[in-house]
C-alpha cells in the first residue's frame, strides 16, 4: 500500500533548497565554451534528433528550411550541439511545434 510520507520543512529550509537548485541550474548553463572539445560538440543527424526530441525526418525538414544551423562535409551532415541548444532556447516554438 502507498502510505503518504510527510516532511516538516521550515520556510528557511525550503528557501535554502530552492537556492541550491537554482545555483546548480545556473552552473549547468554557464559552461566554459573554451573548454569544450570540438569533436564532442559535433553531432550526427540521429544524435541531434535525439537531443531535440524529434524524428530524423523532422530534423531534415528543419535543415532544408534553414531553421537550424548545420555543417556539411561532402555528403556528411553534422550539427553543433552548442548551436542547436542555443537555437532551441531562442525559438521554443520550433520544438513545441514538432511535438503536436
Amino acid at each position: 500500500m502507498n502510505n503518504p510520507i510527510l516532511y516538516g520543512f521550515t520556510k528557511k529550509d525550503l528557501e535554502h533548497t530552492i537556492e541550491l537548485v537554482v545555483n546548480r541550474l545556473r552552473k549547468t548553463e554557464l559552461i566554459d565554451e573554451s573548454s569544450t572539445n570540438p569533436e564532442e560538440d559535433r553531432l550526427t543527424q540521429k544524435e541531434a534528433a535525439e537531443l531535440l526530441g524529434v524524428s530524423v525526418q523532422c530534423l531534415i525538414k528543419w535543415k532544408k528550411k534553414k531553421l537550424i544551423p548545420f555543417y556539411q562535409i561532402g555528403r556528411s551532415v553534422f550539427y553543433s550541439k552548442k548551436e542547436l541548444l542555443e537555437q532551441a532556447r531562442k525559438n521554443t516554438k520550433l520544438v513545441k511545434a514538432s511535438r503536436r
